[in-house]
């Protein structure tokens, strides 16, 4: 396989639990980059954080655009069915700060509360003042567009899931990436998304896929839970 950027989805989440610091410490220790889910609480604090709502990893039903922080940072989060081996829900500032002096390659999503939240795009734009190295993603456009509008130097990618947003693509140029989903490394997909001359990057890489063998010359960078496969 040629030379592609390697994003550790949710840092190595295949080895540790998701968006937390063993997870980010360990696709460190593989020397790869990370993906990982910004979200914003209720008085506007980012976190990193992939749900809309706390259930699956806490067991609770608050959502978190409606929680403040001082209770979100309060919440322990695990794998289901573990009773130990409890997290803290990082501070968004403090992980771009550590992957910044580490000098990581960060793909940052922005989750649907940053959208919704009436300051969202400014707090995001002041949050990665001084955060170096990454590009922002997300399957909301609008956001995506609010953003580079207060920062035309990032570099924003949109997360395409559905097939009629490829006809969308053509009206957006200041898009700067295209992020989409394994599988469409097609063709008929591919040879579209190419000629607007954007950089791709695919999710939903396990690390043991065919395609890995013969990937489209356009595709820059893989998004998987499992880093050290690829490697």
């Amino acid at each position: 396989m040629r030379s592609v950027e390697i994003y550790a989805h949710r840092g190595a989440s295949g080895q540790a639990l998701e968006n937390t610091w063993p997870a980010f410490k360990l696709a460190h220790q593989l020397g790869v980059g990370i993906e990982l889910d910004v979200q914003l609480t209720q008085d506007g604090v980012a976190v990193v954080y992939h749900d809309q709502h706390f259930k699956r990893l806490a067991g609770s039903k608050r959502v978190i655009s409606a929680t403040p922080y001082h209770i979100v940072e309060s919440i322990a989060v695990r794998k289901r069915f573990k009773r130990f081996d409890r997290h803290v829900i990082p501070l968004a500032s403090e992980v771009l700060a550590w992957a910044s002096a580490q000098q990581i390659p960060l793909n940052i999503e922005l989750k649907a509360s940053v959208g919704n939240h009436p300051s969202g795009p400014e707090i995001i734009a002041d949050l990665l003042s001084e955060v170096q190295n990454y590009h922002l993603s997300s399957f909301d456009i609008t956001l995506l567009e609010r953003v580079k509008a207060l920062r035309p130097d990032i570099e924003v990618a949109w997360i395409i899931k559905k097939a009629q947003q490829w006809d969308e693509l053509m009206d957006k140029e200041w898009v700067d990436g295209i992020h989409f989903h394994k599988r469409f490394h097609r063709s008929k997909w591919l040879e579209p998304a190419a000629a607007l001359n954007k950089p791709i990057r695919l999710y939903g890489i396990s690390g043991n896929e065919r395609l890995l063998q013969s990937l489209h010359p356009s595709v820059k960078g893989l998004i998987t839970n499992y880093p050290e496969r690829l490697l």
